[in-house]
């Protein structure tokens, strides 16, 4: 009988423990998606779109793709990293054509501002 309460107990532990995992995994998903507003302008965009980036691919990565661009294509707004490389003084460069990889990409409906899809382009 004792054996059995116990295993009772472990298998409603799990189930409370998978419950509460499950909560957990949800509630960074709902406080980067914005409220349903409009987003009207590029700076709105870009206000949206920068904190999921780093979300994602970490500060890191996003602050060495600035500046990010967006530009509003058939009512999505398409948000952009800026490809950037070292130069021969030690600077960096973001010429294009001159250096290679990929950045990363965001785009956010304008009518309600919801992400539609997170990349990186190669």
């Amino acid at each position: 009988m004792k054996y059995k309460r116990v295993g009772e107990y472990i298998v409603a532990m799990r189930a409370i423990l998978l419950l509460l995992l499950l909560m957990a995994s949800g509630l960074p998903a709902q406080e980067s998606q914005p409220s349903g507003a409009r987003v009207s302008d590029v700076a709105t965009a870009l206000r949206i779109a920068e904190p999921a980036l780093i979300k994602v691919y970490g500060k890191h990565k996003i602050d060495h793709e600035e500046p990010l661009t967006a530009r509003l294509e058939n009512g999505v707004w398409k948000v952009y990293g800026t490809l950037c490389c070292p130069n021969r003084n030690g600077g960096r460069t973001c010429e294009s054509g001159k250096c290679a990889g990929g950045v990363a990409a965001l785009e956010l409906r304008q009518s309600d501002g919801k992400i539609l899809s997170i990349s990186h382009t190669k």
